[in-house]
């Protein structure tokens, strides 16, 4: 049925699940597999889950084989599971496996002739690389005449060469993982076998990149390898005399400074411990009773819809760290409940946008950037968490309140009450599902690690998850548990690893210090144009790549710069982490803002407009906790000076979203707008003149809602509305 306008709720929410679950495969690239492969993959992803909880449990590896490990398992199922052309239709073959399959083969054979210093004339390696290129040329003809064959939209088959990249990445990894002690003991001697490896790791890597995340990264790490090796090319602080290939490959593949270095090792520990702790909640029906709650509690009330997503997808998106995943998972149920009450669909969907972002800078995971943070900082854990949270409230206390006013300004209804849950008994009944993620704060508070707290909170929602039956685990649901975050996890640590790209070149080129003197130069040391060009930049560098990636990214090309002209290295990180999550939402790419859209079946732009304008607040906390930290609890004694501050914070961030709705009792006029949004940002701002100025207009705007009652010219109030019983 094409006419949404004429289904039933049932057939509508039939058709939106159906319509998000293809966008998903068009956005992420999933494959729809058989139901052989599709079994193959849960083990496989099951096994990838297993490995963590019983590193979790006995004690870690050491760091090489965890890594190794853990980045074996990541690969091989990347490639299972994501489609080789992105889901891109029957006609398109892509040109990546081809080109990384024979780069791989050529150097392997040139590395061979090299290294055993085999003298051959320049036509003989220019005909095995002939041969390679013709094989290539061939076995790309004859895959696209299979793939039109098939003609399928979704990729349902593996492909000969995903088979290969398979069981190249599982032996370049284990490559690492059974020779460990070995290669240390060589003292840095660099063999044959190391650099064929080491070559097969690299491309793995860039094609489960390009796979999963997309060409941006992919062609970042394809720089700095490029980089690496021919920098002497390069003019200026960008100069370095260049590497051979066995320095490159000893420093990314034999060491924990490359591809093995803080990034994948976070992932392979904290992260992997934490999204098994989040399928855990979402198996116990901790998640399905947060949304039930939500819609119990602001279902009624106007715009109540909009107000569950926030709720209920910020609960999401803080467990997942994905803002674009969680889109596609709670805006099939919240964006038809928005439309039904009369929220227009570019609204409904930036609502659901905006609300699914503000869960990755929302302890505890923050997008799993959190514990990198915490690693490069050489702090705790607690202590990022503790410093991100007001931030956070900030944000969620802004884009409900717009909400809120922006509902009265079109005059959206609520739900009808016969359409609301019975949370409360439900609610009492379950109250124990909470005791997971009390016990996992107790635990951080507590000063255990941000290893074993999420694993024994793990452990507590799968005792818990006996009590009631139907959420009650046996084999089979708890090996989904497993699968379902070492699916999750793939997606992180794929990242994480390319990653390694850019930190292995910062250490063996200097590229930081050329950088920093780069940017130096261009910000001319000065505070604000260099807090200026670093958001620039992280929103740039965001638009195709992910938070984590993007954070590590900024973090070796900003943060020292931000450090040298003042700022609080804390601060300077959670200014960067802050402005490489906004990325997803800001134009033109905004990739949570076109799921949102689709799924709303509204426009690309008026879906991201409204979303940037929800989500405003963010533009401006991070230089406001820059210029002063008291923003940043645990950065300073908790004083009285300290309360009162984070008091006019959250009314300064309260009114900044009423002067972006532009209502409170009538439609603000623009200039109403300008002084209370003025006034706001005064109030944010740490300070005892800048509060009473900011408190001072906001005052004077809200008493005039009530002295000057008329409405701008060209805004008609709408007619009251009531929802049938």
């Amino acid at each position: 049925m094409s006419d949404a306008s004429k289904m039933t709720v049932e057939q509508e929410m039939k058709f939106i699940q159906e319509k998000s679950d293809k966008l998903e495969k068009q956005i992420t690239g999933y494959r729809t597999l058989g139901k052989r492969d599709t079994t193959i993959l849960i083990i496989a992803a099951g096994l990838f889950g297993l490995f963590h909880l019983y590193t979790a449990c006995a004690g870690l590896f050491t760091a090489m084989v965890q890594r190794s490990v853990h980045l074996s398992f990541a690969l091989s199922i990347c490639m299972w599971k994501f489609s080789a052309n992105r889901n891109s239709g029957a006609k398109k073959e892509p040109f990546g496996p081809f080109i990384f399959l024979g780069l791989g083969t050529f150097i392997s054979i040139f590395l061979t002739f090299y290294v055993k210093k085999i003298t051959a004339p320049a036509p003989v390696h220019l005909a095995y690389a002939l041969v390679i290129i013709i094989l290539g040329i061939i076995a790309y003809r004859l895959t696209k005449k299979s793939r039109i064959k098939r003609n399928e939209e979704v990729e349902t088959k593996i492909y000969w060469y995903d088979y290969i990249f398979i069981a190249l990445s599982i032996m370049s990894c284990w490559y690492i993982t059974l020779f460990t002690n070995e290669i240390v003991m060589r003292q840095g001697n660099v063999y044959l076998i190391d650099q064929i490896m080491g070559v097969w790791l690299l491309i793995c890597i860039l094609e489960a990149t390009r796979r999963s995340i997309g060409r941006v990264l992919m062609t970042i790490g394809i720089a700095m390898i490029i980089y690496c090796k021919f920098g002497y090319l390069c003019g200026g602080v960008l100069w370095h005399p260049g590497f051979k290939v066995a320095m490159i490959m000893r420093h990314f593949y034999l060491t924990d400074v490359g591809i093995w270095s803080t990034p994948i090792g976070v992932s392979s520990t904290y992260i992997a411990m934490f999204l098994l702790f989040g399928a855990a909640l979402h198996a116990t029906g901790l998640a399905d009773l947060l949304l039930k709650i939500a819609k119990g509690v602001f279902g009624s009330m106007v715009g109540g819809p909009a107000k569950m997503a926030v709720v209920a997808s910020s609960m999401f998106a803080m467990l997942s760290g994905s803002s674009t995943s969680n889109v596609a998972t709670t805006g099939v149920i919240t964006i038809p409940l928005m439309k039904k009450t009369g929220i227009p669909a570019a609204l409904a969907g930036a609502t659901e946008a905006a609300s699914s972002l503000g869960g990755q800078i929302t302890p505890p995971v923050m997008g799993s950037a959190a514990f990198i943070m915490a690693e490069y900082l050489g702090v705790s854990y607690l202590s990022i968490v503790v410093a991100a949270a007001l931030p956070a409230a900030l944000y969620y206390v802004s884009v409900f309140t717009m909400i809120h006013f922006e509902a009265h300004k079109i005059g959206a209804i609520g739900l009808p009450k016969s359409e609301l849950p019975k949370w409360k008994g439900e609610a009492a009944r379950k109250c124990y599902l909470f005791l997971p993620v009390i016990i996992l704060v107790t635990l951080l508070i507590l000063g255990f690690s941000a290893l074993y707290a999420p694993f024994a909170a793990f452990i507590t929602a799968i005792v818990l998850s006996m009590i009631d039956k139907k959420t009650r685990l046996n084999g089979k649901k708890l090996w989904g548990i497993l699968s379902s975050a070492g699916q999750t996890l793939t997606v992180v640590a794929i990242p994480c690893a390319a990653a390694g790209f850019v930190v292995g070149t910062a250490g063996l080129t200097g590229l930081t210090p050329a950088l920093t003197s780069l940017l130096t130069a261009l910000s001319q040391n000065n505070f604000v144009l260099t807090l200026v060009l670093t958001m620039v930049l992280c929103l740039l560098l965001g638009m195709g790549v992910p938070t984590t990636a993007n954070y590590i990214l900024m973090t070796i090309m900003t943060v020292p710069i931000m450090v040298k002209v003042g700022v609080m290295p804390l601060a300077a990180h959670l200014f960067c982490f802050y402005f490489g999550i906004m990325s997803e939402l800001t134009p033109p790419v905004a990739i949570t803002s076109y799921t949102a859209s689709a799924i709303a079946g509204a426009a690309f732009w008026p879906t991201a407009f409204n979303a940037v304008r929800l989500a405003a607040v963010a533009y401006i906390v991070p230089y406001i906790f820059v210029f002063n930290t008291s923003l940043l609890i645990g950065t300073q004694p908790f004083t009285f000076k300290i309360f009162i501050t984070i008091v006019t914070a959250c009314i300064g961030a309260l009114s900044f979203a009423i002067g972006m709705a532009g209502y409170i009792r009538r439609k603000m006029f623009l200039v109403e707008r300008f002084l209370i949004c003025a006034g706001a940002c005064l109030a944010i701002k740490p300070g005892i003149i800048s509060d009473w100025l900011g408190l001072g207009l906001i005052g004077l705007m809200f008493a005039m809602q009530w002295i000057y009652k008329k409405n701008p010219k060209n805004y008609i109030p709408p007619e009251p509305k009531k929802m049938v019983d």
